[in-house]
């Protein structure tokens, strides 16, 4: 019976690293966002703000929420499903936890442009780094 158990639960919890791994979130490169970028490149490389609004002397400013950290793999998840093969998914058993604890920082960075489209000041609000729990 306990065999049996334990057989169930391998089975069920086959998978979980493999589907942790392959999952993730795009990673960001924040790296071009500097007084005097231009704002069609940031655009271009973060995508389209989340908030944008414009500002009473014609500048802009942009939010954006950044996620560094957790970012998807397939070479990972492949060898989560190879180790879990040739172990007969007792490998799950070390995998799952390490991908359940996987960090990633966020945090906000606000932008604020001039009438030309020119970056004039960066702020990074709200750096937190917190584990990710898997969210299929």
């Amino acid at each position: 019976m306990k065999k049996m158990l334990l057989l169930v639960s391998l089975v069920f919890l086959s998978g979980c690293a493999v589907g942790m791994a392959a999952s993730g979130h795009r990673e960001y490169d924040d790296s071009i966002v500097f007084p005097g970028s231009n704002r069609a490149v940031i655009i271009s490389k973060l995508g389209a703000p989340e908030t944008s609004r414009k500002m009473d002397d014609g500048s802009i400013e942009d939010s954006y929420l950044i996620r560094k950290g957790n970012e998807s793999s397939s070479g990972r998840a492949w060898a989560h499903a190879g180790l879990d093969l040739a172990t007969l998914f007792i490998w799950e058993l070390v995998a799952t936890p390490y991908e359940l604890m996987q960090t990633e920082e966020r945090y906000r960075l606000l932008v604020t442009y001039d009438k030309t489209g020119t970056v004039t000041d960066v702020r990074k609000l709200g750096a937190a780094t917190e584990s990710t729990p898997d969210t299929r």
